[in-house]
Parts: structure tokens; C-alpha cells; sequence
């Protein structure tokens, strides 16, 4: 499925955090939204997610005008990982990744084979399985944030948006995290990821969108976005742009007024 923003502005409050950005996420691609802190990553991910309306400019889902789609609908259609969610209630592990599954469920149903099957896969793959039975409030910051991505996965949803989704991650489980969403990709879901991390977007993403400012800077394939002249203009660091034993690496180098 397709998921396109078309020249949307958004204010938070007083101020302008979207102007004029136009964005196509298209299946079986993993689109990386980079950009400094207070750039629009994080508003640009709620807004496409339906949860930031747009002021100016149009959403599409699939064709349709993502407001006119029921929110059950949506719901079993679009998984959404926002950063740094927050855990309230010392929940079960299994029983926080099992709520990827409502939108799959009747109100009072109970929990069906696929559902099942789905929140066992997830669990595995994120490697969250052998502590399904502790309270999400005990983990560690980089167990929660597998647990909550393991509830996304147990969504099953064709398109993924995920915010910042290897904050507190090792490097191992880091690349494990982007193994599963080259896998997906593969299946032919559509994602979208905002990240920090530019080298793991270089290497494991087809195509980039640079913000600045609420504003693109650079939106296109990672060869035309993720160049050391880009990204120094974007986050005012020279940046060194390269490879490491045939591995994109992309490192700041010093402040530009240094």
C-alpha cells in the first residue's frame, strides 16, 4: 500500500512544525526521515500516521484521504511506533505485545489461533520471548523498546511508521531490528523510519527524506540524499561520507563554526 503526503503543513501550538513537505512511501521500500533535533521527523511520522491533521496540503492512504478511513480500518492497516512510548501499567510482557492484536479482534473475542501465531513470532523475533511473563515496567529501557516494537509486529499491518525504533538498542539488536524490516520489505510492506543513526540509514534503507526546519531538504534515493554536502547543510556538522569494509558509514566529522 501507498502512503503519500502531499505539500502538508502542520502547526503545533504557535508555531509551524510542517511547511510544504511532500513525502510517497511505497511498498516494499524502507524510507529513512532524517534530520536535526526539532527538524519535523517525529511530527511528520503522527501526521502521516493520522494523528497530527495537516493544515494545508493532503494525505492519501492507499488512494483514499486518510481521514476517511475508519479507525478499526486504519487501525489493521497502519502500525504506528511512536518515540519513547510510555508504559503506565506493569502489564505482562506477552499481554503488551498481544494488544498489537486488537484491531484484528471483535470487542469481546478471545484470542484465535492466528493471534496466537502472531504474537509468538513477534516475540521471538525481537527476542523478547524468554521474559513474556514479567512486568514491561521492570525491563531495561532497550527491553521495553523491543516489547513495544514486538507490539507493532504483532499488528501485521501493511505499512509501518516507526520513531526513532533503535533508541536504546545494542548494536546487535540494533541490525537484528533492521534484519526484520528488510525482511518486511522484502514481503512487500511499506515502512518509514525516523532515525538518528545516519550510518544504519545509509545501509539498510532505499531512500531518505532530509528535514531541516520543517522543511525537505532532500528527499530521493539514499545515493542522491545521504551525501556528506546534504547532511552537513541540514545538522550544521561536517560530515564524512563513506564506507567501512563495504559497509555505508556516515560519522560527523566538527561543528561547521569550528
Amino acid at each position: 500500500m501507498k502512503l503519500s503526503a502531499e505539500n502538508i503543513g502542520v502547526r503545533l501550538r504557535d508555531r509551524t512544525a510542517l511547511d510544504s513537505v511532500s513525502i510517497t512511501l511505497a511498498p516494499g521500500r524502507i524510507t529513512a526521515i532524517v534530520g536535526p533535533n526539532g527538524a519535523g521527523k517525529s511530527t511528520l511520522l503522527r501526521a502521516l500516521a493520522g494523528l497530527a491533521p495537516p493544515v494545508s496540503g493532503s494525505i492519501t492512504l492507499d488512494g483514499r484521504p486518510i481521514g476517511e478511513w475508519a479507525q478499526g480500518e486504519r487501525a489493521r492497516t497502519l502500525a504506528f511506533l511512536p518515540q519513547n512510548p510510555i508504559v503506565h501499567w506493569p502489564l505482562a510482557v506477552r499481554a503488551v505485545v498481544a494488544l498489537g492484536r486488537l484491531p484484528h479482534r471483535g470487542q469481546f473475542s478471545a484470542e484465535s489461533a492466528r493471534d496466537t501465531e502472531a504474537i509468538e513470532t513477534a516475540m521471538i523475533a525481537m527476542d523478547v520471548a524468554d521474559f513474556g511473563a514479567r512486568p514491561v515496567t521492570e525491563l531495561s529501557g532497550g527491553e521495553r523498546a523491543r516489547v513495544l516494537f514486538a507490539r507493532a509486529l504483532a499488528q501485521e499491518a501493511p505499512i509501518l511508521l516507526a520513531d526513532e525504533p533503535t533508541a536504546g538498542l545494542d548494536p546487535a539488536h540494533a541490525l537484528a531490528l533492521f534484519a526484520i524490516l528488510e525482511r518486511l520489505a522484502a514481503e512487500g510492506r511499506t515502512i518509514a523510519v525516523a532515525l538518528h543513526d545516519l550510518s544504519l540509514a545509509a545501509r539498510f534503507c532505499h531512500a531518505a527524506v532530509v528535514l531541516a526546519g520543517g522543511r525537505v531538504t532532500a528527499s530521493g534515493s539514499i545515493a542522491e540524499t545521504l551525501t556528506a554536502a546534504r547532511l552537513s547543510d541540514a545538522f550544521g556538522v561536517a560530515m564524512l561520507a563513506g564506507t567501512l569494509d563495504g559497509i555505508p558509514v556516515v560519522v560527523p566529522g566538527r561543528p561547521a563554526h569550528i
